[in-house]
């Protein structure tokens, strides 16, 4: 194989394993139970309905250990984005973040109770933006 071809195979070689990088994150604790708070082993006292009332994508379950999950965190995800476009943008804006992603989302987290700009409604977004991320990474943080 000329140097070329080479180069050329180990630079796609490289674009592939890096767009497994970029992937949706891997689903660590997956729910496998039913969120019913005081029962079983199911820990803290969510409000499952608040989260039910915007979509069935945001159906809460409890994972093994019993902590609160989305019963599909990728769907939750995406309703997140349609439901919250203006917390979202007030969050990236107030403090200069760049877009949220399903594996990078930190940011989002922890400024969303923190926004002082913005509408009451853009405030109200912005703060469910940082109660749905309590949740959201549920499923794929290690503990």
């Amino acid at each position: 194989m000329s140097g070329k071809r080479f180069f050329a195979a180990l630079l796609l070689a490289g674009a592939f394993s890096l767009a497994g990088c970029s992937a949706s994150p891997g689903i660590v604790h997956p729910w496998v139970q039913e969120y019913e708070p005081g029962q079983g082993n199911v820990k803290g006292n969510v409000d499952v309905d608040k989260y039910t009332a915007l979509g069935s994508s945001f159906a809460i379950g409890a994972d093994a250990e019993g902590y609160a999950v989305f019963k599909d965190p990728q769907a939750a995800f995406e309703g997140l984005k349609e439901n919250c476009g203006q917390g979202l943008a007030l969050i990236q804006e107030e403090f200069v973040l760049g877009p949220i992603r399903k594996n990078d989302y930190a940011g989002y987290k922890i400024y969303g109770w923190q926004v002082t700009a913005g509408s009451q409604e853009e405030k109200a977004q912005a703060r469910f933006v940082s109660s749905f991320l309590d949740i959201y990474e549920n499923s794929f943080e290690s503990r």
